[in-house]
Order: C-alpha cells, then sequence, then structure tokens
C-alpha cells in the first residue's frame, strides 16, 4: 500500500526471537492493515532459526518494512526498547511475531485517539487463538478509562489484564514514561505510568488475536521463561526466589514522578501496599484453577 502523508505515521515495532513457526502469518496480518501511512520496524534478537529469512522476503515484498538486527541477544525487554527508540511515527504499537490483528486495528485506533486529545492509548478487543489459529476457550475483558480521575485510571489498569501494553499509543507520552523495567511486572509498571498521563479507550470494532502456544499451565512455568537467556527478566537466584520484590518499588517511583497532586500520590501509595498483595494472592490461585 501507498503511503498517505495526509495521515500521521504509524509505527509498529516488532521485536522478535525464534519465531519462524507464525512470523510469515503475522507479518501478513500487519502487512494487511488498511491504515494507509504505517512503517513496521523488525528488530530480530539474534534469532537462531529462519524467523530473519523469512522476515527479509516481507521487507522484500513491502518497502515499509525495515529489519534490525544484532549479534548478541539483548533479552527480550531491551529490544521491545529498542524497536521503540527506532520509532519516527506519531503513534506505535508493538507486536508480537506469533499474533494476528484484524486490518482495521491501526485504523480504528488512531481514529480514536485523533478525537481525543487527553487519551494516550487506544487498544482493540482480544482473543486467544491456539497454534492452528483455532480459537481458545479463554476470554478477558478491558479497561476503558476514559473520564476517570488519575487515580481510578491507576488502579483499572492495576486490577486489570495488560492487553492494552499491545496497543496503539501516543508515541511522545509513551517516550515520557521511564523505560520498561526488566522486571517481574514490567508492563504493568509501563502501564501504570502511562496510565497518569491520559485515558485509555476501548476500540471495539477491531481485535488482536493473542496466540497461546507455549503451554504455561502453572505460574512458576512462566518464571522459568523469564529466567532463560533469550527472556532475561530473573537474572539471579534471588530474585528466581522473589520474583515480585521490585515491583512495589517500581509502581512507587512511577507514582512519585508523576503529575499529579501530593494527595492523589499518597493516596495511590496508601491503597497501593495492601492491593498489591491481594493482586499477589488472586493471581496464585487463579493459576492454581
Amino acid at each position: 500500500m501507498k503511503a498517505d502523508d495526509s495521515y500521521p505515521l504509524m509505527t509498529i515495532g516488532v521485536p522478535v526471537f525464534n519465531e519462524e513457526r507464525f512470523i510469515d502469518s503475522a507479518l501478513t496480518s500487519l502487512r494487511g492493515q488498511d491504515y494507509p501511512n504505517l512503517e513496521i520496524i523488525i528488530a530480530d534478537n539474534a534469532s537462531t532459526d529462519r524467523t530473519l529469512e523469512i522476515c527479509k522476503r516481507h521487507a522484500l515484498e513491502d518497502t515499509r518494512i525495515r529489519i534490525e538486527t544484532t549479534e548478541i541477544n539483548r533479552g527480550a525487554v531491551a529490544n521491545f526498547g529498542h524497536v521503540l527508540d527506532m520509532a519516527s511515527g506519531a503513534y506505535f504499537m508493538w507486536a508480537a511475531g506469533h499474533d494476528l490483528w484484524t486490518s482495521n486495528l491501526v485504523s480504528e485506533c488512531i481514529s480514536l485517539l485523533e478525537d481525543d486529545a487527553r487519551a494516550c492509548l487506544a487498544f482493540a478487543s482480544s482473543r486467544w487463538i491456539g497454534v492452528d489459529s483455532e480459537p481458545l476457550a479463554m476470554a478477558s475483558g478491558w479497561s476503558d478509562t476514559r473520564d476517570l480521575a488519575a487515580a481510578a485510571r491507576f488502579f483499572t489498569i492495576f486490577w486489570g489484564n495488560m492487553h492494552p501494553v499491545m496497543g496503539v499509543m501516543r508515541t511522545h507520552r509513551m517516550r515520557e514514561c521511564s523505560p520498561m523495567p526488566g522486571i517481574v511486572g514490567g508492563d504493568l509498571v509501563f502501564l501504570a505510568d502511562l496510565s497518569l498521563r491520559g485515558s485509555f479507550l476501548h476500540a471495539a470494532k477491531s481485535c488482536w488475536s493473542r496466540r497461546e502456544f507455549r503451554l504455561e499451565k502453572h505460574h512458576d512455568d512462566k518464571l522459568k521463561r523469564y529466567a532463560s537467556d533469550s527472556t532475561g527478566i530473573i537474572r539471579t537466584r534471588f530474585t528466581r526466589m522473589f520474583p515480585l520484590l521490585k515491583l512495589p518499588f517500581a509502581l512507587i517511583k512511577v507514582v512519585l514522578r508523576s503529575g499529579i497532586s501530593i494527595g492523589d500520590k499518597l493516596g495511590i501509595i496508601i491503597a497501593l501496599m495492601p492491593s498489591l498483595l491481594l493482586r499477589y494472592v488472586v493471581g496464585r490461585r487463579g493459576h492454581a484453577e
């Protein structure tokens, strides 16, 4: 599709590592977006399979695609930050190399953001799909925070799922936030930071299909992945024993450096401590069930 400069530039950042199984369908889905002015930046994190070969084929077919490579795996969180650093667009979206998107997702999200200057993120409805793109019997809600006060936005995101992190965001608002920390719950920290800067809008007519293929049945399975060299979130025995220890401090830092009133900051921090404990208990029980 030929770019139309009358529309704000949209950057889709695709951080990948060993995604040969699904990267072809993911890139085909992203290239099929009906939004007329976008760039797709792929950051290959030293893949050892055919991921880069497949990406290069798509780049030859579509001049909107740019590929960045590294000889040493920089870790998943750093690679997510890397594609954001390279973005030129007024809007930005992270895209995983194994997911799918309806063709109207970007256009609907940007339309909502263009109509609401106070909003900083728009996200589609979400569903889970399996290895063969079949629908899975899993569901999640959404957290539309328009017209809510800052503290209400913060706790709406705190108790919601992290799916909005894969939504369309104003690039300058993202760069006002601290970089996503390389800790368990780093996506929550980033979204909490962003929630204090503006509202999140639900784009109800579009859909992001999140592929479930890792078969992580228990909380400990996810922690093992976080400890892998390619992910690099859990790096020491201490953080393996206490994976969430840094999360409260990171969230408090987000609140303290925000532009909300001192009273709101104090109220959020007081309510945050018991909320963190309850969220942990509920999360563990959910995995056990």
